[in-house]
């Protein structure tokens, strides 16, 4: 009788410990400190399963546009096999409409935006836009250095920018750009204060239409990137006079700075990067910077953005913030200013 007590005891504690070891095996251990929910890992391996737009603020044919359109390609490779970028042209208000329906999107990585600093944040500063610059979330930084020019028309009698600048003070120079509130309408301001002039603006939709109304002898002179300037250049239809930025620009080695030409403080900083909705989830801001760093980093790209004449400088998330931080600061300066010119 004790031997059978003993052997029913012996059972149920076996029976007990087994029971402990099955249900020990099938709780889930608990996550490291943080590390990311389980649940984003099925966000993170499915994205991206439907096509990302991507928005450029301006007409096509631009700087921004260019790059953008050669860069399409390598993110959509480094996204992987199934992935689809779509850019779509928003010119409306400045880029004011791409840059509204960017911020009001949902962070969910499928709208993202490809912008020209400081046009993006002149388009709250100045215009004011219903977004904020600092809140959105920032995912790569693609060329920098690529300044605005002041340019005209290949035979005009403006041979320097000390020409057109004594002309504007003898009587009227038009000069046209992309739009009031954007990097033209600012690099004619900075360049306005020191010169002790003011120039005519006129105002397109884009670069490209300001640089054919020079072109035709519509306007007397134009400011915008240099980028966009490099074929009508090479064809010898427009002229750079001087470049609105710290350094002269490599593909333009002869011309100088405003800066060099006696014009203090005519310079700004400018990027072009990509940026998404505010509040995107870490794991696909992860993503797609990762894919865009590879994508500016192919070989095939780099060559055909030296071939568009584009400066590539690379920024991550944190330092393409950082640099859109130093701009906001540079253009919220000059707000008083730059609203009085709309």
């Amino acid at each position: 009788m004790k031997v059978s007590k003993r052997r029913i005891a012996l059972i149920t504690v076996l029976v007990f410990l087994l029971s402990s070891i099955a249900l020990a095996g099938c709780t889930p251990k608990p996550a490291a400190e943080g590390a990311a929910p389980a649940a984003a890992e099925p966000a993170k391996s499915n994205y991206p399963s439907q096509p990302i737009t991507m928005y450029i603020p301006h007409k096509a044919g631009g700087s921004t546009d260019m790059v953008a359109r050669a860069l399409q390609p390598y993110l959509q490779k480094n996204l992987g096999d199934k992935a689809s970028v779509v850019i779509e042209n928003e010119g409306g208000g400045g880029g004011n409409a791409a840059h509204l329906k960017t911020y009001k999107a949902a962070p969910d990585g499928y709208t993202i935006e490809m912008t020209p600093f400081p046009s993006m944040t002149l388009g709250e500063i100045v215009k004011g836009g219903e977004f904020k610059a600092m809140e959105y979330t920032y995912l790569y930084s693609v060329t920098g250095g690529d300044y605005n020019g002041i340019y005209v028309k290949y035979d005009s009698p403006y041979k320097t920018l000390k020409d057109l600048v004594e002309a504007a003070k003898k009587g009227k120079i038009t000069m046209s750009g992309s739009g009031v509130g954007t990097n033209s309408d600012m690099s004619m301001k900075l360049l306005e204060k020191p010169a002790g002039v003011k120039f005519e603006y006129v105002s397109y939709d884009g670069g490209t239409e300001a640089a054919v109304a020079v072109a035709g002898g519509h306007t007397d002179s134009g400011v915008g990137n240099v980028v966009s300037l490099k074929q009508m250049v090479d064809e010898k239809k427009l002229r750079v006079l001087a470049v609105i930025g710290k350094n002269r620009h490599a593909n333009y080695p002869d011309v100088p700075t405003a800066v060099e030409e006696g014009y203090e403080g005519a310079a700004m900083d400018v990027c072009v990067g990509v940026i998404a909705p505010p509040n995107m989830p870490a794991d696909i801001a992860k993503v797609l910077e990762d894919a865009l760093s590879k994508a500016v980093a192919d070989p095939e790209f780099k060559a055909q953005a030296d071939k568009l004449g584009a400066t590539l400088v690379p920024l991550s998330s944190t330092e393409f913030k950082a640099v859109a931080e130093n701009i906001y600061n540079q253009a919220n300066s000059m707000k008083d200013e730059l609203k009085a010119g709309q």
